[in-house]
């Protein structure tokens, strides 16, 4: 997934320097989780599918992976986009959500009793990032 989101990045730094104005332009955007299904519990050494439903908000944004950092039990994961800049956008907001899913695999060395999953919604009134906090149990 790394060498994806390197890969994705070395090709924005690359096209963004282009002075050619044939070559779109695009930027990375996090959009937010709307639902998300997970197991009720996992068990040490499985894989298990997570499905994640978000929203573009236009036809400029196109699916791009996602985003994941961890630190301890916490896991904070965004759906990435590539967003086409300086184009003709059309609204989708009144379409349904769209789905995708990645695997978490529950590693058999890990010591603590649960995974908290915080999924980015987006931001408040303030600015700040907003999560949907979902935590899962390690079966005993």
């Amino acid at each position: 997934m790394r060498k994806l989101v390197l890969f994705f990045v070395a090709l924005f730094l690359i096209t963004s320097c282009s002075m050619d104005e044939d070559n779109p332009q695009f930027h990375v955007q996090f959009v937010p989780a709307v639902e998300v299904t997970m197991p009720e519990y996992f068990v040490h050494g499985e894989t298990y599918e997570i499905n994640v439903k978000y929203k573009r908000p236009t036809d400029c944004y196109f699916y791009d992976g996602f985003y994941y950092s961890q630190d301890g039990n916490a896991l904070v994961i965004a759906v990435q986009t590539l967003v086409i800049e300086d184009a003709n956008c059309e609204s989708l907001e009144s379409l349904d959500p769209e789905e995708a899913s990645f695997t978490f695999s529950c590693n058999p060395d890990y010591n603590g009793t649960s995974y908290l999953f915080k999924f980015y919604t987006g931001k408040n009134a303030d600015g700040h990032n907003t999560y949907m906090e979902m935590e899962v149990p390690i079966a005993q």
